[in-house]
């Protein structure tokens, strides 16, 4: 007996070509294609095992997608679910991934990529096209960047640099923090100043606030 491919697409003349494309390179000589263009019909067409969903997002928002994404795999832990997507933004792409999609094709994915990531789910492997595969990469070194950034900015500080800032983001005054670190009142006010020229800040709580969104006190 055949497994299933089942696509959903708002547009019933995607569904026909992509039908038409299937076939003529012999993927309907092991699935049985079903189209759907009314996503609250998906439920019932998916399941049985190990069958295929591809989810064209156009005209979904992506909380319903991402929620329907949960659902399915709730109902049928063997389905392999295929996002297209002309719009998702890199956090989104790697949130359908969080959860569980076995592949993600992005607006420039071409015939050829879209049967390269056929043949991979079917073998049970993860694809993602090469537009998203260089937007996720961009994203993670964006990311690793500013990890780099924050840790520097972190070694600019002395170590009672450090004590007297986390006080400060406390809500502490300077003779508040001055007690608890036994320093005088005066050695706190110097080393709030000496932290503001570092960072080109002009008051306490600005430095509070760019101590905070940096990570440079983590409470």
């Amino acid at each position: 007996m055949k497994n299933k491919i089942i696509i959903y697409n708002l547009q019933r003349l995607y569904l026909e070509c992509t039908d038409c494309f299937l076939d003529r390179h012999g993927i309907t000589k092991r699935y049985i294609i079903e189209g759907v263009v009314d996503f609250d019909q998906l439920e019932k067409h998916i399941l049985e095992k190990d069958c295929i969903l591809i989810i064209n997002t156009l005209g979904l928002g992506l909380t319903d997608v991402n929620e329907s994404i949960d659902h399915f795999l709730q109902l049928n832990p063997t389905l392999k679910i295929i996002i297209h997507s002309a719009n998702a933004e890199v956090r989104s792409i790697k949130k359908f991934f969080d959860k569980g999609i076995k592949c993600y094709f992005g607006r420039d994915t071409s015939s050829t990529e879209f049967l390269e990531g056929m043949s991979q789910v079917i073998d049970g492997k993860i694809f993602v096209s090469d537009d998203a595969k260089s937007a996720l990469l961009n994203f993670i070194c964006n990311i690793d960047e500013e990890d780099e950034k924050k840790h520097n900015l972190a070694e600019e500080l002395t170590a009672r640099e450090k004590d007297v800032l986390i006080l400060i983001c406390e809500g502490l005054r300077s003779k508040e923090i001055a007690e608890k670190l036994f320093i005088s009142a005066h050695t706190v006010e110097s080393h709030r100043r000496n932290m503001m020229l570092k960072f080109n800040l002009n008051s306490s709580s600005k430095l509070m606030k760019f101590a905070l969104e940096n990570k440079l006190v983590v409470f």
